[in-house]
């Protein structure tokens, strides 16, 4: 194994949509710096987005952004960062044309207009699906390759970064290794962009690669996280993933239990069915203990010349669907179970508008940033992921014209101290990773740890974690570069758990994407963000922040969660 010295100007941590958009709008702005991308995914593969399928939220020209952040700060009950969804939904439609100019297509009505779906029961709030379904988000990936290509972005895949490297309080680059050949990188660089996308207990083949060793290696540096009380509990049929619920209910799909009744009418008499999933997987999870389970999804309201929005029609998505129908599941054809599932966490950096985070020289892009509580508009992450990418992408082009050029002065003891740290599992018999990432996802899968959360069920975890955490992470074992990899997942997949069951312990209220049964009211002395920053003890320190309502434009009078019979009012 070699060890690579590497120097840039700018380092940025994952090739997705965000730390791509964010190398193209830094090199409008600053064409000759050099810019480089790492990510521990194949190169130019794009992270999740390639999984997507294209559609994409954006406020158009005549619409009015005051009454989707309206919509927001209610869908949100109250959580809204404000001034930053307020940017991000003015940048909208501009990223949306650009993906438009360069050859990503979106469906058309007949007389040549955008279709537009509406999202979650909410008044303004609606996405625009992609052409090509199935293959919208690969479309994405390759404009942006080309344009990066065009400006001279290097990249390299297959890297996996471990730790930032600090020259007194500033990050000044990273550390890592080569996942096949078990190289060593030293990456030297003047600013560095987190855009590593989300935590999460790969549960999926779609949701297999955010595991959350970004939100180790910066939460290590320094750097104030925040919302982990919130992850993504999806709706997913029991024997496959799938994209495209967000299309499907608002279309008329609907969920009805073992009895054949549309049973989100009971929980939720205004929305019905068309809501947020989150809320469903809590209905569904009460329905399944009450003995009307199993969930099957009913496609009978569906207008049968509307699944043409659904169908894939190649790519991957289109495979998965023929291989299914072959076996008999034909998603478009009959009512298949459905079960909750636990996905992604919704944790991430405290940062500003322009990426900006509290240590200098790191600066967040995406979903290694949080904006939103555990709820999730269809199309929302694609708009987020390109408007926070673009708008990192400025921020670190000012600090680098207001800072002057930094001469880094590498400390080599701390990085051979690095380097043994990260190849010490390599070659040595002990647990497999994949044992030890079963044991976490038994821990954090039972519906009283996941949807409906209680004080004994969370604190019963929080234990079984830790016991975890000191008895089985110390002694996996990694045979080749791969299984480093391997081993380094699991090992942010339980410290991700760990954030989430503590932050949702200190939550002692029910709202937004946070539901706990043993406190099923709204509680507006947690109206704030809880964070998290390591202490002088390395210990973990959790703080609120509140919302500051009388500073922001839009008042909070109204809440999503009032529409739910199982959320009491405060």
């Amino acid at each position: 194994m070699e060890k690579k010295l590497l120097e840039t100007d700018v380092l940025i941590i994952g090739g997705g949509s965000a730390g791509m958009w964010t190398a193209n709008r830094f090199k409008d702005l600053q064409p000759d710096k050099e810019v480089l991308i790492v990510d521990k995914g194949p190169k130019d593969w794009g992270g999740l987005m390639t999984m997507a399928g294209g559609d994409f939220d954006a406020v158009m020209p005549d619409e009015n952004i005051a009454e989707w952040m309206e919509d927001f700060v209610y869908y949100f009950d109250g959580l809204c960062d404000q001034p930053l969804m307020e940017e991000i939904l003015k940048c909208s439609f501009d990223r949306m044309q650009d993906y438009q100019r360069n050859g990503c297509t979106f469906f058309k009505k007949e007389d040549g207009s955008l279709k537009s779906v509406p999202q979650r029961g909410l008044p303004h709030v609606k996405l625009y699906p992609a052409q090509l379904k199935g293959r919208g988000g690969e479309m994405m990936v390759r404009t942006l390759v080309e344009q990066l290509q065009q400006k001279n972005v290097k990249r390299l895949g297959r890297i996996l970064i471990t730790d930032l490297l600090k020259q007194k309080e500033r990050v000044v680059g990273a550390v890592g290794f080569d996942t096949l050949n078990g190289d060593f990188y030293v990456i030297k660089a003047q600013a560095v962009v987190a855009a590593t996308g989300v935590g999460g207990w790969k549960t999926s083949y779609g949701k297999n690669t955010p595991t959350g060793e970004g939100v180790e290696l910066v939460y290590k540096a320094g750097a104030r996280l925040k919302d982990f009380e919130f992850s993504r509990v999806w709706n997913m049929p029991k024997y496959f993933g799938w994209e495209g619920q967000t299309t499907l209910m608002p279309l008329g799909g609907r969920f009805v239990n073992a009895l054949g009744e549309p049973f989100m009418e009971k929980y939720s008499p205004i929305l019905k069915a068309n809501t947020d999933p989150h809320f469903t997987t809590i209905a569904m999870a009460m329905e399944i203990r009450a003995g009307r389970g199993p969930i099957y999804f009913d496609i009978s309201q569906i207008n049968p010349d509307d699944l043409v929005l659904l169908k894939p029609q190649n790519g991957w998505q289109l495979m998965n669907y023929e291989k299914l129908r072959d076996l008999g599941m034909d998603l478009f054809r009959d009512n298949t179970q459905w079960v909750p599932q636990m996905t992604i966490s919704y944790g991430g950096m405290d940062a500003g508008i322009h990426g900006e985070t509290n240590v200098p020289g790191l600066f967040a892009a995406g979903t290694a940033r949080s904006t939103e509580p555990g709820v999730y508009a269809g199309g929302f992450a694609l708009m987020t992921t390109s408007v926070t990418g673009y708008l990192a992408g400025e921020g670190v082009a000012r600090f680098l014209a207001e800072q002057p050029r930094l001469e880094i002065t590498l400390d080599e003891d701390g990085i051979s101290s690095l380097q043994k740290e990260i190849y010490a599992p390599l070659g040595k018999d002990g647990l497999s990773p994949k044992a030890v990432l079963t044991e976490i996802q038994q821990i954090m899968f039972p519906y009283n740890v996941s949807i409906l959360k209680t004080e004994t069920a969370l604190q019963d975890a929080l234990h079984r974690l830790k016991t975890l955490q000191l008895t089985k992470i110390p002694q996996m074992a990694a045979k080749d570069a791969h299984y480093l990899l391997k081993l380094r997942e699991v090992r942010a997949v339980a410290f991700v758990s760990e954030l989430y069951l503590r932050a949702s312990l200190e939550r002692k209220e029910s709202r937004a994407g946070h539901y706990r049964e043993d406190y099923p009211q709204r509680d507006d002395a947690y109206l704030g963000w809880l964070t998290i920053e390591q202490d002088a003890a390395q210990q973990m320190h959790f703080a609120w922040k509140p919302v500051p309502t009388e500073q922001y434009k839009y008042p909070i009078t109204r809440y999503y969660s009032d529409n739910f019979t199982f959320i009491k009012k405060d």
